[in-house]
């Protein structure tokens, strides 16, 4: 197991606990919040809304259920505190207007309807200090005041209440109203308030509860994406590390072992020819010969293999173009858009790139090199333009190729791929196009 994911899973589950500990006053927290809290689901914020609708809008929803079946059983306790009522216009009027506020107290939408809505709410109760017939209906008013109640705005709800408890004495006193009626209005008026005051509370909790379990996730989220690139990064290094240390032991095989070798062929070959008059002594220098040059084709083997799995496209074309500048030359422009290339490809691509420059340094007398070599999704392009004279490079199928060319087109098809040399199209100079296909797993590299 890779150290940085450990020290990731760690800080994950960490953070995740001191999540959990801002929220572990659940325990302490009243019957009414511990029930939210075991109503509410574990796991993924999730709420489910009618029609597939978004979370916000499902819980939008509920709410409002809620307050509409609570709305229900007040209405319904104020129709039975009307009864007895002589039915006018007036009580016809009074349960119309009611209806009609708390049915727009919850459909009212943006800042404007909703003050609008409260506005008639307290409009109604005043109504009902001066219209007995409104008082038993005022009930429902008195509902979306409590509900919309803030601390900073508890003034003008506490002075409407008082001025209604008022009018319910008044009423009373001077028998506009039966005192049963008045009895349940002052029984359900406090009933709707509580009952509102609940709900708001309810409310509330679900909102808190779904906005810390938004922020767990997020959390939760962020950290699993440093952990992946705390992974990837350890990842890479690794690989980095992998390439550095093969190139170093390229290297050091090249160097000493290599130079061991050719040392040893060159003295082996060396002894074979003074002692050519002895043909027995001269048969056992070449077989040693033989066997010397033999494993020094094994070790620049070796020396190629590891070189390979350590390529890198851009730092090789880049090694090629600082080695073809030199003080009088044409000016070189390379750009590399390409990252990670198989090692066959970047050893092609290599090839094809130092015979062009050298069959331009040669031949084409140019003052500018244009080097482009481009990834895109099934196929590696490279392109080598340049402004030169060029007439003396022939390239094109049926026309006769040099050794250069013809070496670069076999490169380039043995892997698939497409060669073209030729001069360039409405511009003076020669241009070669190397395209090689993609083979299945390389963007996985």
């Amino acid at each position: 197991m890779r150290p940085g994911t450990i020290a990731s899973s760690q800080e994950l589950t960490a953070r995740t606990s001191e999540l959990c500990h801002e929220c572990e006053g659940a325990e302490a927290k009243p019957p009414l919040a511990r029930a939210i809290d075991a109503a509410l689901p574990r796991g993924r914020n999730v709420t489910v809304a009618p029609g597939g609708a978004s979370p916000a809008r499902g819980f939008a929803y509920n709410t409002r259920m809620n307050r509409l079946f609570d709305k229900s059983i007040v209405l319904a306790c104020c129709i039975a505190a009307a009864t007895g009522l002589a039915v006018d216009a007036r009580l016809v009027a009074a349960f119309c207007l009611g209806v009609v506020i708390a049915a727009l107290a919850e459909v009212a939408q943006g800042e404007r309807a909703r003050r609008a809505s409260e506005a008639g709410s307290y409009a109604y109760v005043i109504a009902a200090v001066f219209v007995p017939p409104f008082v038993p209906f005022a009930p429902l008013a008195l509902y979306d005041i409590a509900r919309r109640v803030r601390r900073e705005r508890i003034w003008p709800a506490l002075a409407i209440g008082s001025v209604f408890a008022c009018a319910l004495a008044t009423d009373l006193r001077c028998g506009a109203l039966t005192t049963r009626t008045l009895l349940l209005t002052a029984v359900l008026s406090v009933a709707a308030t509580l009952l509102s005051l609940r709900t708001a509370q309810l409310e509330r909790e679900q909102e808190r509860m779904r906005r810390t379990r938004d922020k767990l996730q997020e959390r939760a989220l962020a950290l699993e994406a440093r952990n992946r690139d705390l992974a990837d990064r350890q990842d890479y290094e690794v690989e980095l590390a992998t390439l550095a240390e093969r190139a170093r032991i390229a290297r050091e095989i090249h160097d000493n072992v290599g130079h061991q070798l050719t040392r040893a062929s060159l003295q082996t070959e060396a002894l074979r020819v003074v002692h050519a008059n002895e043909p027995g002594v001269a048969a056992d220098f070449a077989d040693v010969k033989y066997t010397v040059d033999e494993a020094l084709q094994l070790v620049r083997a070796s020396v190629h293999a590891l070189n390979d799995t350590a390529a890198d496209l851009s730092v090789q074309l880049e090694c090629i173009v600082e080695g073809a500048c030199s003080d009088g030359g044409p000016q070189i422009e390379l750009e590399v858009l390409a990252e990670h290339a198989p090692a066959n490809i970047t050893n092609c691509f290599a090839a094809v790139l130092r015979e062009a420059l050298s069959n331009t340094m040669r031949h084409a007398h140019a003052k500018t090199i244009t080097v482009r070599c481009m990834e895109h999704p099934s196929f590696y392009q490279l392109i080598v333009t340049d402004d030169g004279t060029g007439g003396t490079q022939t390239g094109g199928r049926g026309i006769a190729e040099g050794m250069g060319l013809g070496s670069m087109r076999e490169r380039v098809e043995a892997l698939g791929g497409t060669f073209t040399a030729g001069l360039r199209a409405g511009a003076p100079g020669w241009r070669v196009f190397a395209t090689v296909p993609k083979q299945q797993g390389d963007d996985a590299r």
